[in-house]
């Protein structure tokens, strides 16, 4: 009968224990491993939440959009073709998408404000 006294939770966690390899195993390394699955992908949810998403991409979405206002649509369209570059560097991310929107609304607002801002030198 065990002793009441004796206290269990002390004692060391229990391992499993280690498989011997043989001296025929050559490299105990050549077992197979567990592989992690990649996370699901959705197409519409990349819109959303920019997973695996180059980083200029999207900044040069969000400053197309900003670009709107005139003022930030020359970083969108700079934005835009280093993004387009990293892209092309790495095929493996995504925002070919909103590199391309950077670049459209840049170069789309850029040239509304030079116009703007030659208008008004010649309106004088």
């Amino acid at each position: 009968m065990p002793d009441p006294d004796d206290d269990y939770d002390d004692a060391p966690p229990r391992r499993r224990p280690r498989r011997d390899y043989e001296e025929d195993d050559d490299n105990p390394d050549d077992r197979p491993r567990r592989r992690r699955r990649p996370p699901p992908t959705d197409d519409g949810l990349q819109y959303v939440v920019p997973v695996n998403t180059n980083v200029l991409a999207i900044l040069a979405g969000y400053a197309g959009l900003v670009s709107l206002l005139c003022f930030p649509a020359p970083f969108a369209l700079l934005l835009g073709i280093l993004a387009l570059r990293q892209l092309k560097r790495n095929p493996g991310q995504h925002g070919k998408g909103r590199a391309i929107f950077g670049i459209v609304m840049g170069v789309l607002f850029t040239l509304l404000g030079l116009t703007a801002v030659v208008a008004a030198a010649f309106a004088k």
